[in-house]
């Protein structure tokens, strides 16, 4: 009998509830690094100098030694083809051979010192100080790459700072789905959150101004003095205007006037026009707004700077400047004046004639908290996040060639190591390429089937089954970004007929997109009775209610035309 002829059925598997997030192995196979020996040294004439090869030969090393490393630390290729300590150690090389991190190391002055102090923890100030890069680094190196691409994908087209920002808030928030339920919340670094999908309010924010870090735009978090979990709202520094994004909601703050068509809020508000007006934010939130910030609240809100204590370090600096032409992402950003630039905390406060110059201003530790409580992660949580990262495996390919009838009449069959090809096309997507993604998408899904008497292991079927379900999704949204409305919400209906009782949060998202693909494409009844009938839960209450009025405003208007 041959394998190959088995008649294919699925297995019916009952899949256990996911909290809308799926997450992605780390632990995967090095790839070496490139050659970093030097070329073989010239015959000495009158035009080749033994010291000026030597000295072409040294900087070849030195720049041989970041090159790599970068290399290694693409999001595309840590944790899929090469390693994370070799790609650090390569970085650690260049410091003492070439860097100078040890004739003049790159810590905190004693001058700068009482600055940082008012706005920095002992731990950060610490991790500012360290004169060799760390894992901890090297992940924040590949995390800032991945952020790099995906403002490129978010911005194409765009002509202002104003509009370029609203487009990477909305590319982070359709990548990334609000967790709606506090207990399915894991910390993650920004990488991980982009990848599975989904994240907490706080996580959506961090991920979005890492994305504008790379525009080299500034961009803080205003919360209360006393945190609530709804009252989060992102600042966005663009000439002397602070504009208002909610990342809880996924929106930015409307402003007064909006384009009359407009499906979604185009014109984010400033906090200068929302002081003056507050009803812009009860207009807003509508009959939530006794658990969203108030204008009050807002005046007198905490402002946190977001990042890692990496960003801020001279390592870093120094690294950045060394980067070769060909890699032009961010790394720094200095906090205090540097070189003629004033810094972060002085834009902050001296920013539209000093409107925020008697605010608290801190550096936010739930970024360095986050990845060490994610380094720390063990029991329940550990193991949830196990599951999470299962379908980022898949698929795992076996050999229909060579099989072993077993007496029960099914075959074994020879399997290879997972392939993790799902993970490969999700940050093929990020980065952009919805296409190729799409077309990956559609494989994936073709691969959670097996013949009927295969001998496949639970953990093996569940992974398929599991990918298939983010394949669905992820290929919905591939097709919304690409901004093929009317497909997009085909493909979401179909994911929701498909998988839309195996995870609320998920479905919840995917409502939503399917709802604005609808507005978008003209089908405004079809989209204002998909939001009307959804059980909007409380972190959500204010968007859905406030796009319905939208949205009925808009078919008014047309019906009139």
């Amino acid at each position: 009998m041959i394998l190959t002829n088995l008649p294919e059925r699925t297995h019916k598997i009952r899949l256990p509830f996911l909290s809308g997030v799926c997450f992605l192995s780390m632990l995967l196979l090095i790839a070496g690094c490139k050659n970093s020996s030097p070329p073989p040294a010239k015959k000495q004439n009158s035009k080749n100098s033994p010291q000026k090869t030597s000295s072409k030969q040294a900087e070849s090393d030195c720049d041989s030694f970041i090159d790599n490393s970068i290399n290694m630390l693409e999001p595309a290729r840590l944790g899929i083809s090469a390693e994370l300590e070799p790609s650090v150690g390569l970085l650690n090389d260049w410091t003492f051979k070439c860097g100078g991190f040890d004739a003049n190391p790159p810590v905190v002055t004693d001058s700068q010192k009482p600055f940082l102090k008012k706005y920095l923890s002992e731990a950060q100030l610490a991790k500012m100080d360290l004169i060799r890069f760390t894992t901890f680094d090297g992940r924040f190196i590949r995390d800032a790459q991945l952020a790099n691409g995906m403002m490129k994908a978010a911005i194409k087209g765009q002509t202002s700072d104003l509009n370029r920002s609203t487009a990477a808030f909305y590319y982070c928030m359709n990548n990334i789905a609000l967790t709606t339920n506090k207990k399915n919340e894991l910390p993650l670094s920004p990488y991980e959150i982009c990848i599975l999908g989904a994240g907490s309010p706080e996580q959506r924010a961090w991920v979005f101004i890492n994305v504008l870090r790379q525009m080299r735009i500034d961009a803080v978090l205003f919360r209360p003095s006393v945190p609530s979990r709804f009252k989060l709202l992102v600042g966005v520094l663009i000439d002397q205007n602070i504009y208002l994004y909610d990342p809880v909601l996924g929106l930015p703050v409307p402003a007064a006037e909006q384009p009359a068509d407009s499906i979604l809020i185009q014109n984010p508000a400033t906090l200068d026009s929302v002081l003056k007006s507050p009803d812009l934010l009860k207009d807003f939130y509508g009959k939530a707004s006794e658990k969203r910030f108030s204008a009050a609240e807002l005046k007198t809100a905490q402002v946190l700077i977001m990042g890692r204590s990496s960003e801020w370090s001279g390592r870093m600096r120094r690294l950045e400047d060394s980067l070769s032409r060909k890699q032009t992402f961010v790394l720094f950003r200095n906090l205090d004046a540097l070189e003629g630039d004033p810094g972060f905390i002085s834009h902050i406060q001296t920013i539209g004639n000093g409107i925020l110059k008697d605010s608290a201003i801190k550096v936010s530790e739930f970024p360095d908290q986050q990845i060490n409580e994610r380094e720390k992660l063990s029991g329940e949580r550990l193991k949830a996040l196990a599951t999470l990262k299962l379908a980022f495996r898949a698929p795992v390919p076996y050999d229909r060639n060579v099989h072993v009838e077993k007496p029960d009449g099914t075959f074994d069959v020879k399997w290879g190591p997972p392939t993790r090809k799902l993970l490969k096309t999700r940050t093929e997507q990020l980065l952009g390429d919805q296409k190729a993604a799409i077309e990956s998408y559609i494989t994936t899904r073709l691969e959670a089937r097996f013949p009927s008497d295969l001998n496949v292991t639970q953990e093996v079927r569940l992974m398929h089954l599991i990918a298939a379900q983010q394949a669905a999704y992820f290929l919905a949204l591939g097709k919304y970004l690409q901004g093929e409305d009317a497909s997009a919400s085909k493909s979401l209906s179909d994911y929701l007929r498909l998988y839309g009782r195996v995870d609320p949060e998920r479905t919840l998202s995917a409502i939503y997109l399917m709802a604005i693909s609808d507005a978008k494409a003209g089908k405004l009844s079809s989209a204002i009775l998909a939001i009307s009938e959804t059980k909007v839960p409380e972190a959500l209450q204010p968007a859905l209610p406030y796009l319905e009025k939208r949205w009925r405003e808009i078919r008014e208007k047309s019906k009139k035309k």
